[in-house]
């Protein structure tokens, strides 16, 4: 849940709420503690509390799935839900500390702290990632797309660059010097204007947009440029995953450099192309990294958030045996 300015009268009362608990909490169990001369165990009357609370706090945590399956109910606003899930969450586990008061206690208990303590860091985690990563991505990724449709946009993308390649320059040619007719069906001819897809930015909203371009006759340069698209057509269908001359932005730029100077002035347009679609590929890896950064910790965290209820369960079933 991203946090800023503009949201704190969702999460002052939660994060007030959530601070007065554990604040008096501690007070309550060091107060107690110091007159006992000992940490005080689960069984005493603020441990038994803090424990409580903590436990109360899980189950309410995990109500957040049923309730997003109940959505159409609208028994309480998602955003409620999930500044009480990120406030109470934060205490919980401090008051489980308390409740155990400082040790681990036998295997059940220990086991239940391990697996709650991963849930808890997890959660932390992907709460920290969630609000730094998109703002970050958003000012150093301007040519992100929707993750899912990535390779679909990089197809279009490559399409853009051979009807630019063969309205610029014509069709490739044979070994025979012959053109080959694999884009005949295009019926673009040379020098004429065509659309294409480009990387636009207006003000802080950046995404793909249409630009109409006049094609520059390269038909001098057909070789140099049909084998410069060649070369980067694997890098624009599969990103990083394979080895290409332009993977990396300095690389490339050595690389389109050298193609500039093996063409006429009238061809850079088509290179600069080549170019820009290499570096909207970078782009799109960096976001697929970030996407799994962004996203790959929510399993783990609702798999241990999972074995802590259990676990949880168990432990209230034993301590309520033995009392």
């Amino acid at each position: 849940m991203l946090l800023d300015r503009s949201q704190w009268k969702l999460h002052f009362p939660f994060g007030l709420l959530a601070l007065l608990l554990i604040v008096g909490g501690a007070v309550w169990y060091v107060t107690e503690s110091n007159a006992a001369g000992r940490w005080l165990g689960g069984g005493s009357t603020p441990g038994l509390v803090c424990g409580i609370a903590s436990g109360l706090i899980i189950f309410a945590e995990m109500f957040l799935w049923p309730r997003k399956a109940l959505r159409r109910w609208r028994l309480f606003p998602t955003k409620y839900w999930m500044a009480a899930h990120l406030w109470l969450g934060m205490i919980c586990f401090p008051l489980a500390v308390l409740h155990c008061g400082f040790h681990l206690g036998g295997y059940l208990p220990a086991t239940l702290m391990v697996v709650f303590a991963v849930a808890y860091f997890s959660g932390i985690y992907g709460w920290a990632i969630q609000n730094v990563l998109p703002r970050w991505l958003l000012r150093n990724v301007p040519g992100e797309t929707i993750y899912s449709q990535i390779d679909h946009v990089s197809g279009l993308a490559i399409d853009d660059i051979r009807r630019m390649l063969i309205s610029s320059c014509g069709q490739r040619r044979s070994k025979s010097q012959e053109p080959i007719e694999v884009e005949e069906e295009l019926d673009i001819s040379v020098t004429q204007t065509i659309v294409i897809g480009a990387i636009r930015q207006v003000g802080k909203t950046s995404g793909r947009t249409l630009q109409t371009r006049q094609a520059t006759d390269g038909r001098d340069d057909r070789d140099v440029l049909w084998t410069a698209f060649d070369n980067i057509q694997p890098f624009l269908e599969q990103g990083g995953r394979v080895e290409s001359p332009v993977t990396n932005r300095r690389s490339a730029e050595l690389y389109f450099q050298s193609i500039r100077k093996d063409c006429e002035t009238t061809s850079h347009g088509v290179v600069d192309l080549l170019e820009q679609a290499c570096e909207q590929r970078r782009q799109f890896d960096v976001q697929a990294n970030v996407h799994r950064w962004l996203h790959g910790w929510l399993p783990i965290h609702i798999g241990v958030s999972i074995a802590t209820t259990i676990l949880l369960l168990v432990h209230i079933w034993t301590a309520l045996k033995y009392w």
